[in-house]
């Protein structure tokens, strides 16, 4: 299994704009932490582990209620990770809109290569 920055940015996005429920994504994530444990997931850019992993992990639980019908984060929280995990503090970004985080993920994927 190959998981690379784009594909985690989109559930991040998924999830914010509402065609993904935090349950799915949960469940992607957790699908990825499965394989990860047997050893066959490849991260892509391999350089970018660390940040692909980060995702994975915060996208793994992002269903977490604090209370009945109240998730643990809200949707500013999970903006606010996406851009400090995917783009490394969010500062490449002109705004926080979608269009801007898959520059800055794209351009981060193509500045080490």
């Amino acid at each position: 299994m190959e998981v690379d920055l784009q594909a985690v940015c989109r559930v991040f996005e998924d999830v914010l704009n509402g065609s993904m429920l935090r349950e799915q994504a949960d469940r992607w994530a957790y699908a990825v932490v499965q394989e990860e444990e047997t050893g066959v997931v490849t991260y892509s850019p391999p350089f970018e582990r660390e940040h692909i992993w980060a995702g994975v992990m915060y996208l793994y639980g992002i269903n977490t209620m604090k209370a009945p019908n109240e998730y643990l984060h809200s949707n500013d929280d999970i903006r606010e990770a996406m851009m400090a995990i995917l783009c490394g503090g969010g500062d490449e970004l002109a705004g926080d809109d979608s269009a801007s985080l898959r520059a800055a993920v794209a351009t981060r994927n193509t500045v080490f290569v």
